[in-house]
């Protein structure tokens, strides 16, 4: 009588493609981004380069998560928040970035960036990056890095308010909000960030914009125009929403 397979056993299970094993290990984004590294900086032996390569990546993705670890234990609205990132940042001093050099440079700060924005939408994360991402070969300085952490810290929270207003416009739970609905809001945002912090009259209007009172108002106008103009998903909410932040985040350079 033939034994009978177990069920689940490792024959049983469907055999992933090459394509599919390349992109659930990240090879092949390794990969190209080695192979371009080789090609731009044209090394005299490039055999000890990628050795190099593979040897600090490593130590670079320990760091990093160690790092990010750290300045995660406490909001950043604490005052010990400060003195974590600079904790934060003694860390990946410590990561090879050469043969004799250590340091901090673009590519590890932005490899935190990416994970402490690993919760936003990446079409959000994107948009924030082309404003404080650093070259890769950057010497980063604390002042920018503090800079670029703290903006991370509190584009997270924004996220978590603009998903709280989504639940609340979100009347019939169908996972999205009526696009007219969506502007509204956006437009309140934008008029409320546009003013400036030095004038009293202009933070207590943009207190009441923001305000229950300001946001109800601003909605029951709405409400009476003709909605169902196309639904917003989440992640479309919140891009949309976060453009509002982005706007006033400035560039390093």
């Amino acid at each position: 009588m033939a034994d009978k397979k177990k069920p689940n056993s490792a024959d049983d299970r469907p055999q992933e493609t090459d394509r599919q094993f390349l992109e659930r290990s990240n090879i092949g984004h390794l990969m190209k981004d080695v192979l371009g590294k080789i090609v731009s900086n044209r090394p005299e032996d490039p055999i000890v380069f990628l050795a190099d390569y593979f040897d600090s990546l490593e130590d670079q993705s320990n760091l990093v998560l160690k790092a990010r670890n750290l300045i995660e234990m406490t909001h950043h609205s604490r005052p010990v928040f400060e003195m974590n990132v600079r904790q934060a940042y003694d860390i990946l001093l410590k990561q090879k970035v050469g043969k004799r050099l250590y340091g901090v440079n673009g590519t590890s700060y932005t490899d935190l960036i990416k994970t402490l924005c690993r919760d936003i939408p990446q079409s959000v994360t994107t948009k924030l990056l082309k404003k404080i991402e650093c070259v890769d070969y950057e010497a980063i300085r604390y002042d920018v890095f503090k800079s670029g952490v703290f903006t991370c810290c509190v584009l997270q929270d924004y996220v978590k308010l603009c998903e709280m207003l989504f639940n609340s416009l979100d009347f019939q739970n169908s996972g999205k909000v009526d696009k007219m609905l969506s502007e509204i809001v956006n437009e309140q945002l934008k008029a409320a960030l546009a003013n400036t912090r030095t004038d009293a009259r202009k933070i207590v209007e943009a207190g009441y914009n923001l305000g229950p009172d300001g946001l109800f108002y601003a909605l029951e106008r709405g409400m009476r125009s003709k909605l169902n103009q196309g639904g917003q998903t989440l992640e479309q909410f919140t891009t949309e929403i976060c453009d509002a932040f982005l706007s006033k985040v400035k560039r390093l350079r």
